[in-house]
């Protein structure tokens, strides 16, 4: 799988939880908002480690500061969502906020930012920085798995 397959598989899953979360009760949408924000860091993380700089090497700058700004407002969006109470009437709000401008983000790389990528980068190029994006992703995997053994084995010792 190269990169750019990567993330749009990526892209589906964010949007089927979304379109999950429309659907959901107060309770079940509290879980798959954790969800939906843990996939977003984890896929910010390795476009902004990976997939930007390698656009920018092949001299797509201009798509990338785009980008990188979008995912700012989206970091943000997902920190406010994760401080309020499930209650909260903005909640929602917030959550179609961060649907909609995950969406926009999403058609924008998918329909011009990827074409331009394929015009100008190898194969190869797209499977080596695909692998490079998921030994970040596995090594984070592994890392939040530690945080948890840690945490769980606090909260079970005296």
């Amino acid at each position: 799988m190269d990169a750019i397959a990567m993330l749009k598989q990526q892209h589906q899953e964010v949007d089927e939880l979304f379109d999950r979360i429309q659907k959901a009760d107060a309770d079940e949408r509290i879980t798959l908002l954790g969800q939906v924000s843990e996939k977003l860091t984890l896929h910010a993380t390795i476009e902004e480690r990976h997939f930007y700089p390698f656009c920018m090497r092949m001299g797509i700058q201009d798509m990338v500061d785009r980008s990188l700004q979008e995912h700012a407002e989206v970091k943000q969006l997902i920190a406010d969502i994760l401080q309020m109470k499930r209650h909260d009437p903005r909640l929602m709000q917030d959550t179609m906020k961060l649907m909609k401008s995950v969406q926009e983000h999403v058609k924008e790389e998918e329909n011009v930012l990827f074409p331009r990528l394929t015009s100008v980068a190898s194969e190869g190029d797209l499977g080596t920085v695909a692998m490079e994006m998921q030994r970040t992703m596995d090594e984070m995997s592994q890392q939040e798995l530690l945080k948890m053994a840690e945490y769980e084995g606090s909260t079970v010792m005296p």
